[in-house]
């Protein structure tokens, strides 16, 4: 892999950084399609930082320059929005719905990486190997002291350097650096939203399971999709229903497994 590096390293954790990461998924355990996200790891020096994808990235200075954000997709349990407070230890795992609602969960488990002997070298970079258990998962982590932040994707963090790789055992999950950029713009945040614990949020995608449009068809919004040729036509409820809900147990495999919902 080709990293596309266009920094100095002097001094970096007391300046902005951009770390842009592949992230390769797989939605659906039980097949070996693989799913890219580009995300975008934010690090405001070194003291706090925002990892999202780069539609939410954008959606978020939308909104803060306009009021008017990006639309969003139908689903909750892919979302890996996270927002890190060094200063207070404090991660935050961000959750937005299609009607703009923002939750909010902490994330409360310790970081307790076991080093391990073995080093590579990895997008030109020396790094070294790492392994911890989070969501219910085993990680194999590739961090380099040569930019000396303590963080990476996701929620992941506390290692001696930045996290240029990791992936799950399954490889179900893989994150990678691909580049490192000057941090010049303003770093626009979502707002925090309310606060969920795990079975809070278990409980709200329950509910939208059960009736994906429920909130809309309380409002008396009325639903219409585009039939291809530009024209707005009126949906058949329990079909798309029926597909939503399809779509959401065909792609049930959060990162976080040890709080997957059964879908029935």
């Amino acid at each position: 892999m080709l990293l596309c590096v266009i920094i100095f390293f002097d001094n970096i954790s007391a300046q902005n950084r951009l770390f842009k990461y592949d992230l390769e998924y797989k939605p659906n355990p039980q097949k070996d399609s693989i799913t890219l996200k580009k995300m975008v790891l934010d690090s405001e020096n070194g003291k706090n930082s925002v990892f999202r994808t780069e539609h939410d990235r954008a959606s978020d200075s939308l909104i803060a320059i306009t009021g008017l954000g990006l639309g969003r997709g139908m689903t909750l349990g892919d979302q890996l929005y996270v927002t890190k407070n060094f200063t207070e230890n404090i991660t935050y795992k961000s959750i937005q719905t299609v009607y703009r609602d923002i939750y909010s969960i902490k994330i409360s488990e310790s970081f307790d990486w076991e080093l391990l002997p073995e080093k590579s070298r990895i997008a030109n970079f020396n790094v070294q190997k790492a392994k911890i258990n989070y969501g219910g998962r085993n990680w194999i982590a590739w961090f380099t002291t040569e930019i000396p932040i303590q963080d990476g994707p996701y929620v992941f963090k506390g290692l001696p350097g930045l996290i240029v790789k990791i992936s799950d055992e399954k490889n179900d999950y893989s994150f990678s650096l691909t580049e490192i950029k000057d941090g010049n713009e303003k770093v626009y945040y979502r707002n925090k939203g309310s606060e969920l614990t795990w079975e809070q949020f278990k409980k709200l995608c329950e509910n939208y399971y059960s009736d994906p449009f429920a909130r809309m068809k309380s409002m008396g919004v009325p639903i219409k999709k585009d039939d291809g040729a530009g024209n707005a036509v009126s949906v058949n409820m329990k079909k798309e229903t029926d597909r939503l809900k399809k779509t959401i147990r065909e792609n049930n495999n959060p990162i976080e497994l040890n709080h997957k919902i059964d879908y029935q």
